[in-house]
C-alpha cells in the first residue's frame, strides 16, 4: 500500500530552520555574482577546504561578504 503524501504545510515545516538567517549573508546566486563568477565556478570553489562557506542544512547554505573577500584576499598573493 502507497505511503500518503505529505502536504505542503508538513513539508514547509520539515524544512524551516530554527531562528532567522541573517540578512547581510549571501546565497549562492548572491555569492557569485559579488565575486563576478559564474555558479558553477562557486560550486567548485565550495569544494576547497578553505572556501569559506555556511551550511545551515543539507541543502541550504550561505556565504558571508566579509569572509569571501578575505578569501580573495588570500588567494592573489597565490597568483
Amino acid at each position: 500500500m502507497p505511503r500518503p503524501r505529505k502536504t505542503q504545510e508538513q513539508t514547509n515545516k520539515l524544512l524551516s530552520l530554527p531562528g532567522a538567517t541573517p540578512s547581510g549573508l549571501l546565497d549562492t546566486a548572491g555569492a557569485a555574482k559579488w565575486l563576478g563568477i559564474s555558479r558553477t565556478k562557486l560550486f567548485e570553489f565550495m569544494q576547497q577546504k578553505d572556501f569559506p562557506v555556511m551550511r545551515l542544512a543539507d541543502r541550504t547554505v550561505r556565504f558571508d561578504p566579509n569572509s569571501l573577500y578575505q578569501w580573495a584576499l588570500k588567494r592573489q598573493h597565490f597568483l
